[in-house]
């Protein structure tokens, strides 16, 4: 492991919002939407004709659109990586979103090119990161080479409306979660032995982002059941969905509650000589020492990702 690579505990990216870059309306409101991170879209948002003006527009979006304290991400395209490449790697954007990836070898040469772009810019080396969309059958079968194919990754998810095309789904949302779980599961451990965080919601029927009628709620707890399985957050087209985002995706009250008394009961048994205690009428015991570590500093994180967010939005005068 090289030691720019950042630990997937850490990083909190809860709700990451598109923004398409050339549209004035939705660029004026981003920082005000309370997303960790704002994903500039050079991308599907963009028409054909527009991309090299959408390119150029970045760093001059960049000052409106961070002063909420979001990260900035911005997502590339394939067919025109080297020009968008240039126009943006530079201190303000801390991660590119490299769809359609297919192979470690096309991951690792975009690394290259990044670390050259990052020295000439005086970027410190890794501070560019990577977010992954895997998007095709041929993803699908390499994903575990191409999530460790370079410790710029921190993220990875499943790309559901080009892999529906790809693998010949019938485009149902009843049926999401059967078309989805493989690719989905498989996602989850290949990160995790990557040491990079899975994105994306977890595959459940009627389910979907795009759907605007669906209730805070109900998208609270889609989102917390992804949480539950081992995702770390999830990209979102509409602001509607921040807030269940950054929500579902953190360690629930009642999780840090059981955390926090599992930790001192531990602590307790271990002061008198003691392997193992009850909580709640079940053993724990280092195991769950372990666990609880875990929930609490990634608490800890998403309160500290929190607090910057608030310092920015105080210091530019404004609520989101």
């Amino acid at each position: 492991m090289l030691p720019f690579r950042k630990d997937p505990f850490i990083v909190v990216r809860r709700s990451k919002l598109f923004i398409p870059v050339n549209r004035e309306k939705f660029v004026a409101k981003a920082w005000t939407r309370g997303a960790d991170c704002l994903i500039l879209d050079l991308e599907d948002s963009i028409p054909p004709a527009e991309k090299s003006s959408a390119r150029r527009m970045v760093k001059d979006v960049i000052p409106l659109v961070k002063r909420g304290g979001a990260e900035i991400e911005v997502r590339i395209n394939r067919d025109h990586e080297e020009e968008d490449l240039e126009a943006v790697v530079g201190p303000e954007v801390a991660s590119l979103m490299i769809p359609k990836c297919e192979s470690a070898e096309e991951l690792r040469r975009l690394d290259r090119m990044v670390a050259q772009l990052e020295k000439e810019r005086g970027v410190p080396e890794g501070g560019t990161d990577f977010s992954l969309i895997i998007e095709t059958a041929r993803g699908v079968v390499r994903m575990e080479e191409i999530v460790a194919a370079s410790p710029r990754i921190v993220q990875a998810s499943i790309g559901g409306v080009d892999l529906t095309v790809d693998m010949g789904f019938t485009r149902a949302r009843d049926l999401l979660a059967e078309q989805f779980s493989y690719p989905a599961a498989k996602l989850l451990f290949a990160v995790r032995a990557a040491g990079a965080q899975a994105a994306g919601l977890w595959p459940q029927n009627n389910v979907d982002f795009t759907d605007t009628t669906l209730s805070q709620e109900f998208m609270l707890q889609a989102c917390r059941r992804s949480f539950q399985m081992g995702y770390s957050g999830s990209s979102t087209i509409h602001p509607a969905w921040v807030r269940p985002l950054n929500e579902g995706f953190k360690p629930s009250p009642s999780e840090l509650d059981w955390a926090r008394r599992v930790k001192v009961a531990l602590e307790e048994a271990y002061s008198r000589g003691l392997g193992s205690v009850a909580v709640d009428g079940r053993m724990v015991d280092v195991a769950n020492v372990k666990q609880v570590q875990k929930i609490l500093e990634r608490a800890e994180a998403v309160a500290r990702r929190e607090a910057d967010k608030e310092a920015a939005l105080a210091a530019a005068g404004g609520n989101a």
